[in-house]
């Protein structure tokens, strides 16, 4: 049986989560099931009486250029050793993908453990990131404050932080007070900590957001700041995974160049998606210089495509990732359409 946990069952699946990731101290996972529980959806697969497949679709509000999107990020994957290798997760994400189109959900977002497990769902990497530190100027010349839970710290912090990720991303998750609030709660619950850095001046001004796990400050959750304070100590490496769900909400972002020679354009795209059916087809994509819009093609209407991608590869070129390959007579066609620029998703639970 495949189904939602209602409020009050949340707490069924806990036996499972302490089961399959072992690694996460009882405070963590207290933290979690108090605070990150009470505004998710639990997916779950039964057998008999008790749950052996899970995943938890956590929600943010995510900025996407200069629009506000509703976006799950999945997490809690997992299944009872006893259980694996009889589809129950195919199913679980089978259902998952159903009910966020139905909700008109552009994509959704994780971060994984292995992304082998992924890629048959079509999931691939949209989001890089460096390992980043502060340098020396930002060692000597910052002040370190202990993060307050109150709320014109929280405010602040969101506003210095969403400055920041605006001069550079188009895509990220929303900061706000609540934001902030439970960050401070999720590192603090695995004796981290979230700390604010000020200059050293007059105006002392807010120079950088650091929140981290573990008293030595050994794993980096999170630090945001001036460029002036930070050096990347290590090259990006590819972090977060994504995919398209509903496809024609996400076109609608899309858009062709400034510099693209026509201000209009149309083009025939056959999609393949094998798991959520409106996707799969072939698709008049008319495309300007404010959005873009799909219109599916009637099964009847012999027309050939101009370019057939996979939702992976759309999902990986859209997001600004990745290239499609497409043949070389189409080149220009695809060179004309500007994908977003710019993901940040720091994100784990």
């Amino acid at each position: 049986m495949i189904r939602y946990l209602k409020q009050e069952e949340k707490g069924e699946s806990r036996a499972l989560w302490e089961k399959v990731f072992a690694e996460d101290s009882q405070s963590f996972i207290e933290y979690y099931y108090s605070d990150r529980v009470r505004k998710n959806k639990i997916l779950t697969a039964w057998k008999e009486d008790h749950v052996v497949a899970m995943l938890h679709r956590n929600p943010y509000e995510v900025v996407v250029k200069d629009r506000l999107w509703k976006a799950d990020y999945i997490a809690g994957v997992a299944t009872d050793p006893d259980y694996r290798h009889q589809g129950l997760m195919r199913r679980l994400l089978s259902r998952c993908f159903s009910d966020m189109y139905m909700e008109r959900m552009g994509f959704c977002f994780l971060v994984p453990a292995d992304p082998a497990i992924y890629f048959p769902f079509d999931f691939t990497y949209i989001c890089d990131l460096p390992e980043a530190d502060l340098n020396e100027k930002g060692r000597m010349h910052l002040s370190r404050r202990a993060f307050v839970e109150r709320s014109d710290e929280c405010r602040e912090a969101a506003r210095f932080v969403g400055k920041q990720l605006e001069k550079r991303y188009e895509v990220y998750t929303l900061r706000d007070e609540e934001y902030y609030q439970n960050l401070s709660r999720e590192v603090r619950s695995d004796r981290g900590d979230l700390i604010l850095l000020f200059t050293r001046d007059e105006r002392e001004r807010l120079a950088g957001v650091w929140a981290y796990y573990g008293e030595t400050a050994a794993n980096q959750r999170e630090l945001i700041c001036l460029p002036d304070f930070v050096k990347e100590t290590g090259p990006l490496k590819p972090a977060v995974m994504g995919r398209i769900i509903h496809l024609e909400q996400f076109v609608s972002v899309i858009r062709l160049k400034e510099e693209c020679p026509v201000s209009e354009m149309e083009l025939l795209i056959e999609v393949k998606d094998d798991f959520i059916r409106p996707n799969d087809g072939v698709f008049r994509w008319r495309l300007g210089q404010e959005g873009s819009s799909l219109v599916p093609v009637r099964a009847g209407e012999k027309i050939r495509p101009h370019l057939s991608l996979g939702i992976s590869e759309m999902t990986s070129w859209l997001f600004g990732y990745g290239i499609p390959t497409v043949p070389e007579d189409r080149r220009s066609m695809v060179e004309r359409i500007r994908p977003l620029k710019g993901v940040f998703f720091d994100e784990i639970t």
